[in-house]
């Protein structure tokens, strides 16, 4: 199925996202952003290319987008790996250092707080959290008026990563089973522990 996406540039995500990804190049690509640069238009480098304060400031999440794609491109190898992984190290970076005070010891906690606080990291969209069982939940991501398959599978190993942060016991199992990018109504992950 070809999965959609719609990128207007009215929609923003936190700058820390972004902080992230700069730092996943860094340590995984040997020429750094330079290497980043042939596959970013000029606005998407210039947020690469400058200093800014991550925790307060916001980024075009059509910018974000671009960023990641021209990541996968340059590092190589499976796109939805690659995606994945940045999002396994910007819950690892953001849940370690500015957003520590956020983090539950108890998974279900952390990802309530996480629907609650979902307008402080983006400004699009509403998120719901939902316990189906002892160590499983639900998360609903809801009238997102911009998506993309990028930022869905980013969001597979941001979730992985933030279980494993909170020591959850394995095997840890997220799976989206609807995605707005394919039609559905809404993005839906199934998280599972122990």
């Amino acid at each position: 199925m070809i999965r959609q996406e719609r990128l207007s540039g009215a929609a923003a995500v936190k700058g820390t996202m972004l902080k992230a990804r700069v730092s996943w190049i860094s340590k995984n690509i040997a020429e750094g952003v330079n290497k980043i640069e042939p596959h970013l238009d000029a606005d998407g480098f210039a947020l690469l290319d400058r200093s800014f304060f991550p925790a307060t400031e916001w980024v075009p999440f059509k910018h974000l987008i671009h960023i990641d794609r021209a990541i996968a491109a340059a590092a190589g190898g499976p796109t939805d790996r690659v995606y994945q992984d940045l999002g396994r190290h910007s819950a690892s970076i953001n849940l370690g250092d500015v957003y520590k005070l956020f983090t539950a010891p108890e998974p279900h906690k952390f990802f309530e707080n996480m629907a609650l606080l979902h307008n402080r990291f983006q400004n699009f969209g509403r998120s719901t959290y939902a316990r189906v069982g002892r160590f499983s939940g639900k998360i609903e991501l809801r009238e997102y008026y911009e998506y993309s398959p990028v930022f869905c599978a980013s969001a597979l190993g941001y979730y992985e990563e933030a279980l494993r942060i909170m020591n959850a016991a394995g095997p840890i199992v997220v799976t989206e089973t609807l995605c707005q990018c394919a039609g559905d109504a809404m993005c839906q992950y199934e998280l599972k522990w122990r």
